[in-house]
């Protein structure tokens, strides 16, 4: 990135939805319980019960990969640089997804419900072609452009919304 395009602002979005976590932390609560009590204790769990290196591979799967990288790993990046609008959504876009000022015909700061318009949170489309960006609440910016429509979630949506008409405006 050279010094015609240095970012102006960011934002880092992590899933902080309390629903989420508490899902997340008891299946982890009850693996790690699967876990100690079969391959520790020797205590078979269920009256089916699985092997122990069945077991072994759904701890390590459900009870540490999947929540480390669900509540450590996913996140949104939001950047405004001179020329435009990047996000990265990670680990699912390797590079940054760029709106272009010069392709953004129109922006506004909105209030929106991700469940009822996209059907849910992360990368989301309707069946208006509209595309959303989001990992909590439900405020962000509508981007329409000369290709589609795009929302993205913002925890700060004022100062996003300031940057980008900054950003414009020195243009």
């Amino acid at each position: 990135m050279g010094a015609h395009n240095k970012v102006l602002y960011r934002e880092t979005q992590r899933i902080r939805q309390i629903w989420v976590w508490a899902l997340i932390l008891l299946n982890v609560v009850y693996m790690w319980y699967w876990f100690i009590k079969q391959v520790i204790f020797g205590v078979t769990v269920g009256n089916n019960p699985a092997s122990d290196a069945v077991t072994i591979v759904f701890w390590m799967i459900f009870g540490i990969v999947l929540p480390v990288f669900i509540l450590g790993v996913i996140k949104l990046v939001i950047e405004v640089r001179s020329d435009g609008l990047y996000i990265r959504f990670v680990p699912f876009h390797f590079k940054y997804k760029q709106f272009l000022f010069k392709d953004i015909r129109y922006y506004e700061n909105i209030t929106y419900n991700s469940l009822k318009r996209f059907g849910g949170w992360g990368i989301r489309f309707n069946l208006k072609g509209e595309t959303v960006y989001s990992l909590n609440g439900k405020k962000g910016i509508e981007l329409k452009s000369k290709y589609d429509t795009v929302v993205i979630g913002t925890e700060n949506p004022e100062e996003l919304r300031k940057a980008m008409d900054l950003t414009l405006k020195n243009q």
